[in-house]
């Protein structure tokens, strides 16, 4: 086995200036079953990035902040929210694991990953750069020296999460994500396999004609359908009179 050269940075210009050679290291979940592959880590833990707050209309998430503190952040974080991040991983697991490094590290059957991305949640990098969350899954792995330092999403956006799977505590097979947001329009995003989870634009764009204003005008609802109205009933249709 390599020696392993660790570093700890004091600032983010120290941090960024050291992964342009290293791997980040937060709660270390993801590091730690491909350590024989690497060369330098750099620990993220001593830079302040754990913080969870709203600020300015909305939920800011630090990166180093541990998925169960999110479970924990009752006000802060929905209770949907909080549910997928009770299906991200188990309670060992969430205590360790950053939800920086759990998005930076997702596959296709991520509950998080799916959820923020339905959430309309924007990535911010050191230096200020906001990243949809759609550019940060396709820019996976970041270029050198990249560091994320927080994730966002407006405190009032909703959440639908859905998933099957083989028991209510694993990772799905396959899921599904509806979020709005104030100002955008609804996001539909399906997961279970490949890199990552994805946007569907032809629900989005379905979901959006239901709700649009008049939509509803002439369309008979779904539990009308099919029943027969009370004057019509009893009496023969044209085409069956004169039969015996």
């Amino acid at each position: 086995m390599t020696p392993l050269k660790y570093l700890r940075p004091e600032s983010i210009e120290q941090a960024q200036e050291q992964l342009a050679s290293g791997s980040a290291l937060g709660g270390g979940t993801t590091l730690v079953p491909r350590r024989n592959s690497l060369d330098t880590v750099v620990d993220l833990q001593g830079l302040g990035l754990s913080d969870l707050e709203t600020s300015g209309g909305k939920v800011v998430v630090g990166a180093g902040c541990t998925l169960q503190q999110m479970v924990e952040a009752e006000g802060t974080i929905s209770e949907a929210l909080a549910d997928v991040c009770r299906r991200e991983a188990s309670w060992n697991l969430r205590n360790m694991a950053t939800v920086a490094g759990s998005v930076l590290a997702c596959d296709g059957r991520s509950p998080l990953a799916a959820a923020l991305l339905a959430m309309s949640a924007r990535a911010v990098v050191a230096g200020g750069e906001a990243l949809d969350m759609d550019e940060l899954l396709d820019s996976r792995p970041l270029p050198a020296g990249t560091l994320l330092t927080a994730l966002q999403w407006k405190n009032k956006a909703s959440l639908r999460y859905e998933q099957v799977a083989r028991s209510p505590a694993d990772r799905p097979i396959v899921c599904a994500a509806i979020g709005h947001a104030d100002g955008t329009s609804y996001r539909v995003v399906l997961g279970g396999f490949g890199a990552r989870p994805i946007r569907v634009p032809r629900a989005e764009k379905a979901l959006a004609a239901d709700l649009a204003p008049g939509a509803a005008k002439g369309r008979v609802p779904s539990e009308e359908r099919g029943k027969v109205p009370s004057e019509e009933r009893g009496k023969v249709p044209n085409e069956e009179r004169g039969r015996n």
